[in-house]
């Protein structure tokens, strides 16, 4: 049997207050078990110990009467649970600060970044290099958890009221980024100092190092015990789905999925989960949002691979606790069903960039105003087309096996991955070049891997030797050829802001003809007399494979804009070169549809996301739908709705090859087991 990590969980996080310490440990743990948790995040201490601590600069928490971690522990343990203990090193007390003020975080007016008596660690000082390992050590051996869990780890400018502060200036930050880079720190944190792509870089760099150094202590304290992270060493991965309200409307509804996504295609096998945040913001940590986002979020997690986790401020003793009742019966049923959740693997045959380069260096871009509703549009055409999709990630394109594990997709879109470095550039190429089908929009390429501009595109393959010349603030329309692509009930594609001027290749197709910009008042002058031959969609050949190059950003307008031509542009080029989808959804409904396969049985798992009760940033009840089919190429045996508790009859494959379920009513979410399928 895999680790308990390893398989499908339920965490409860109870992030502990000071009063917390009078809490009844044996009162918590049963209460999280009959919740339906397996796992309880506990404190352990950083800011305040919640144990008695012999480290004199480790803050004892001043309400805590005897060993309220050991009790729990214990008491975990006697109701079945694992404890993950949770860490907050990112910040000390005034005790610590006045011993050793050399260990925080300094701006470059010499002032502390001070919030409600406690105070910012900078990562190069003294706490989190030296102090932050002694708490860990004693703890530790003291405590045998399961797991540890570090909270806001890495750089911070701002508090949490969102006053900016402004980077660490302090000795060790200074000295240390000049023995790495030769310079001085920027003086603004924007892509006019010339130290800033440096100092980025500086952040990343320092920060990963530091969690490397955390995680050898942790495992020569207690070698079996389960490190949590993100992109540091770690053993599973663990994030957290939450709202702001000063974030812009409209509120992004697929934050979990995406994260899921990426955990997937970064992990490369770890287990994952994003804790969703029961309260809707800091400021309102006791203000709970609705059941049914809570449940959309968890169906999102669910249908890409993570299993469950649910965060608490304190305990299960809430004033809101309206979500309750819903989490709960959504953690009683991934317990009755959590075996179809073992060991998936993603059976997409479409993917879609992430790129952790172009998300960092982005303002240095001519496009980073439109960076991520470019990345976010292409999410919703793909996801609200039905096609089933994965992410890529360019943190993984050094991996000795890249191309073994690229070679099961048909299709790739960049959705104006600016930032490329020359060797994923070449792993892109040779992938194409075996067979594959590139699509990528606007800058993509055009940068190196720390944002600075090229004088060509990184990727050989794509159907254009250079850029000519870019344009912004076009209000423009692309001209649809009669036999180009399926739009019978228009000619005309809208274009508002940039378009890319560029050299097409020698012997290479073109699509779309754009209409120069015309007048649009008053009405009796809003007509056409030009038409250029500047295509919108160019299509090449490269070795076995293709490459499509979109000079302009489709996947912006469709963020923006929510025009179906968009999507269905971008969705037509993606299936262009790909063959028939194993898996496709008939009815109507704005639901996500995935696939996973189930090595170990054979199976599928598809999963069906019902959107319908989120409206912008309201999330309430869904809208039941009916009539929904499913369809699968390839013969299948036997199917069961895991939500309806229901087998679904499979009747022989039509002329095409495929066979078609009915699929029951789907409120949240439903999850179909599908046994004897080719797809």
């Amino acid at each position: 049997m895999p680790d308990w990590w390893q398989r499908p969980y339920r965490m409860v996080q109870t992030n502990l207050r000071m009063t917390d310490a009078l809490m009844e440990p044996r009162q918590v743990a049963r209460q999280a078990r009959e919740f339906g948790a397996t796992v309880l995040l506990f404190n352990i201490g950083g800011i305040f110990a919640f144990y008695p601590t012999e480290l004199p600069l480790h803050a004892r928490n001043p309400m805590l009467k005897g060993d309220l971690l050991g009790a729990m522990l214990e008491a975990a343990h006697a109701e079945g649970l694992k404890l993950i203990g949770r860490f907050d090193l990112s910040k000390s007390t005034r005790p610590a600060y006045e011993a050793h003020p050399e260990w925080f975080v300094h701006n470059r007016s010499g002032e502390p970044l001070e919030y409600n008596g406690t105070y910012q660690a900078c990562v190069n000082g003294g706490w989190y290099q030296s102090y932050a390992h002694e708490i860990i050590r004693e703890s530790l051996r003291r405590y045998a958890v399961d797991g540890v869990f570090f909270n806001m780890f890495g750089y911070r400018s701002t508090d949490y009221s969102g006053n900016y502060h402004g980077i660490c200036a302090c000795r060790n930050c200074q000295e240390r980024f000049r023995s790495l880079y030769g310079r001085e720190l920027p003086g603004r944190e924007d892509f006019s100092d010339p130290a800033y792509p440096d100092y980025l870089e500086f952040m990343d760099r320092t920060s990963l190092a530091l969690a490397d150094d955390i995680y050898r202590t942790v495992k020569a304290a207690r070698p079996g015990v389960v490190v949590t992270g993100r992109r540091t060493t770690c053993d599973m991965i663990r994030m957290e789905v939450q709202r702001a309200v000063s974030r812009p409307a409209p509120e992004w509804p697929h934050q979990s999925g995406e994260q899921a996504r990426w955990a997937a295609a970064f992990g490369r096998g770890k287990s994952f989960g994003s804790a969703s945040t029961n309260f809707v913001d800091f400021a309102w940590r006791f203000v709970s949002e609705t059941g049914a986002y809570h449940v959309l979020r968890f169906a999102q997690q669910l249908a890409n691979g993570a299993s469950l986790d649910y965060y608490l401020l304190g305990t299960f003793d809430q004033e809101d606790t309206k979500p309750f009742a819903a989490v709960r019966a959504l953690y009683d049923w991934h317990a009755a069903n959590e075996a179809h959740y073992a060991g998936l693997q993603n059976a997409a045959r479409i993917g879609l960039y992430h790129s952790h380069k172009t998300a960092t260096y982005y303002g240095a871009t001519a496009t980073s105003a439109e960076q991520t509703a470019c990345f976010r549009g292409a999410y919703r055409a793909l996801l609200e087309a039905r096609l089933p999709f994965d992410f890529v990630s360019d943190e993984r394109m050094a991996d000795a096996d890249i191309a073994q594990r690229l070679a099961r997709y048909d299709v790739l879109v960049l959705p104006n991955v600016a930032c490329l470095d020359d060797a994923e550039a070449k792993v892109l190429e040779d992938w194409v070049a075996a067979g594959g089908c590139l699509l990528g929009t606007g800058e993509s390429g055009l940068y190196d891997g720390r944002g600075t501009a090229r004088r060509a595109f990184a990727l050989g393959c794509l159907p254009v030797s250079r850029l000519v010349l870019a344009r912004d603030g076009l209000r423009a329309y692309f001209r649809i050829g009669a036999d180009e692509l399926n739009f019978p009930e228009t000619r005309l594609l809208m274009l508002d802001g940039r378009y890319f001027h560029v050299e097409v290749r020698p012997g290479c197709q073109t699509l779309l003809r754009l209409l120069p910009p015309q007048r649009f008042g008053p009405p009796e002058l809003c007509y056409s007399e030009l038409e250029s031959e500047h295509p919108g969609a160019i299509v090449g050949t490269y070795g076995k494979g293709h490459a499509i190059y979109v000079p302009w950003l489709p996947e912006w307008h469709y963020y923006r804009d929510g025009l179906p031509d968009h999507r269905s542009f971008l969705v037509q080029l993606v299936m262009r070169f790909a063959p028939a989808p194993h898996v496709q959804l008939m009815g109507v409904g704005p639901v996500e549809l995935t696939v996973h396969r189930q090595p170990e049985t054979g199976r599928l798992l598809v999963h069906i996301v019902n959107y319908s009760g989120q409206r912008n940033n309201l999330y309430e009840e869904p809208v039941v739908l009916r009539g929904l089919r499913l369809g699968l190429r390839g013969a299948s045996r036997a199917a069961r709705a895991l939500v309806a508790g229901r087998e679904i009859p499979c009747g022989p494959p039509d002329p095409a090859g495929v066979v078609w379920l009915d699929v029951p009513e789907v409120a949240a979410f439903e999850a179909i087991s599908v046994a004897g399928t080719t797809a």
